[in-house]
């Protein structure tokens, strides 16, 4: 895949997941108080280890961002807190809270995570 085939696929990511996301989020903010994009935390207060991460995020309570950061790679490690968490590769995860060491991801790809329990 060249860079604006990869560009374009992002795009189109955020148009169909991220924006709709993010706008229902919007109108919900001055109701809840609480962000658009949280820390891990966030959904797993009592976790020590989710305070510790900073470099994931969540959009919501139910999805969860872990870009790839460093330059030239195509791993990183993702923490789930617990609950059920469904990968943007379609796998399923049922017993958290885990570490995913070294999850692949392609230089065209941004890891995501849907949740659907805390």
């Amino acid at each position: 895949m060249n860079v604006v085939q990869i560009a374009q696929k992002f795009t189109e990511l955020h148009e169909t997941l991220v924006a709709p996301r993010v706008l229902e989020l919007a109108g919900e903010v001055l109701d809840t108080g609480d962000p658009i994009i949280r820390p891990l935390w966030w959904i797993a207060n009592d976790d020590e280890a989710a305070y510790k991460i900073d470099s994931q995020f969540l959009i919501g309570d139910n999805l969860m961002v872990a870009p790839v950061l460093e330059p030239g790679k195509q791993e990183r490690d993702i923490y789930l807190p617990a609950g059920r968490w469904r990968s943007y590769k379609g796998e399923h995860f049922d017993k958290g809270p885990m570490y995913l060491t070294d999850y692949p991801v392609d230089l065209d790809e941004i890891a995501f995570m849907g949740s659907w329990v805390h």
